[in-house]
C-alpha cells in the first residue's frame, strides 16, 4: 500500500492506497468549482530540487491557459507548517529541503507570489493522470490533464523545465565567463556521489569525449575531486571549490553549450537552453530507500520524472 496526501487548511492528511494518482483508462479530474476560481498552488510532496524542478513550466502553463488566474507558490514556512520533520528526508544534509520551492521559482514571471499560508485544498504531485503502458511522460503534464487540460493543449504545451535568471546572476555570469576566459564556449559535467554506483558509466564518458574540442572549455562539479574521478583526462574548473549556491550553478549550466551527467535535479533543468546528457541511474541507490539499493531499476520513469528534450543514456 502507498501513501495519498490530501492538503486542505495547509494541514497534511494521509491516506493508504494501491496507486498514486489516476490510470487514464478511469480518470479523475479537478473539480470544475476550483477552476473557476482560478487560484492555483503548485506544490510538491517530494522535496528535493528534481522534485521541484519537474514542476518548473506549470505556472507558464496554467497562465497560457487561465491568463486571469493567480498561481501561488509555497514558502519555506508553509512548507515547514505542512511537512514539518517530513522535510528531513531530502537534503541529505548539503541543504534546507524548505527553501527548494523558492529556489525554483525565483523571478518566475507567471508566479503571482510565494505565500505563507494557502487556506484552501491543495491538488499536489499525487493528483495526476497516468498511462499505463508508456511511463515516458513528465509529471508536469499527469498533473495540468489533471488540472483538465486537453489533448489539443498538451500537445502543444512545452513541459521541460523553466529557469529565470536574475539580473544580479546575469552579472555574475559575465564576470565568471571573463574571468575564466571562457568565451561562452564551455560545456558542463555535473555528477553526484552515485555516479559510480548506480550507473554504467562508459557510456556517459563516451559522450563527453564525443563532444570535446581543441577550444572548448569544461566546467566539473563532483564530489569527487575531478584528479581522482574517472574524467580526470579533463582539464576543467572544479566548480563545487568555488562555493557557488544553486542558482548561481544553474546559470552557468542554461548557458553551458553541452551538458552532461547522472540523473540529478541539476541535470533535468538544462534541457530547454543546452544540449542535455544524461546517465540515467541502473540502479536504486542509497537516496531511494535502504531496501531497494543494489537493486535494478525496471522503470525509472515510473514517478514522472521523464522530461522531454533530454537525451538518455
Amino acid at each position: 500500500m502507498k501513501t495519498f496526501f490530501r492538503i486542505f487548511d495547509d494541514q497534511l492528511h494521509g491516506f493508504q492506497t494501491d496507486e498514486i494518482g489516476f490510470s487514464s483508462i478511469d480518470p479523475s479530474y479537478i473539480p470544475d468549482e476550483v477552476l473557476e476560481r482560478q487560484r492555483f498552488m503548485v506544490m510538491r510532496t517530494c522535496h528535493g530540487l528534481g522534485d521541484w524542478v519537474l514542476l518548473s513550466a506549470i505556472p507558464r502553463l496554467l497562465k497560457g491557459k487561465y491568463p486571469n488566474c493567480k498561481v501561488y507558490v509555497p514558502s519555506k514556512k508553509l512548507l515547514k507548517k505542512i511537512f514539518g520533520d517530513m522535510l528531513n528526508t531530502w537534503g541529505y544534509g548539503t541543504f534546507d529541503a524548505s527553501t527548494i520551492s523558492e529556489i525554483v521559482f525565483e523571478n518566475n514571471p507567471y508566479v503571482d507570489d510565494i505565500v505563507d499560508e494557502f487556506n484552501d485544498e491543495i491538488f499536489h504531485d499525487h493528483y495526476k493522470i497516468f498511462d499505463i503502458d508508456n511511463d515516458e511522460i513528465s509529471l508536469a503534464e499527469q498533473m495540468l490533464r489533471f488540472w483538465q487540460f486537453t489533448d489539443v493543449e498538451i500537445l502543444s504545451s512545452d513541459f521541460t523545465p523553466d529557469f529565470y535568471p536574475t539580473d544580479s546572476e546575469k552579472v555574475f555570469l559575465k564576470q565568471f565567463v571573463s574571468h575564466h576566459k571562457l568565451n561562452y564556449n564551455y560545456s558542463y559535467i555535473s555528477v553526484s556521489s552515485t555516479f559510480e554506483g548506480t550507473a554504467e558509466p562508459d557510456v556517459l564518458l563516451d559522450k563527453i569525449k564525443e563532444k570535446d574540442s581543441d577550444d572548448m572549455k569544461w566546467l566539473y562539479y563532483g564530489e569527487v575531486p575531478l584528479d581522482n574521478s574517472m574524467l580526470n583526462f579533463l582539464d576543467a574548473v572544479e566548480v563545487r571549490n568555488l562555493n557557488l549556491n544553486i542558482r548561481q550553478q544553474q546559470m552557468l549550466k542554461v548557458n553551458a553549450k553541452y551538458n552532461f551527467g547522472n540523473e540529478t535535479g541539476m541535470n533535468l533543468w538544462t534541457p530547454k537552453y543546452s544540449d542535455t546528457y544524461v546517465l540515467g541511474n541502473k540502479y536504486y541507490g542509497p537516496v531511494h530507500g535502504g531496501k531497494n539499493e543494489g537493486k535494478i531499476r525496471k522503470r525509472p520513469f515510473k514517478t514522472g520524472n521523464f522530461i522531454n528534450g533530454v537525451t538518455y543514456l
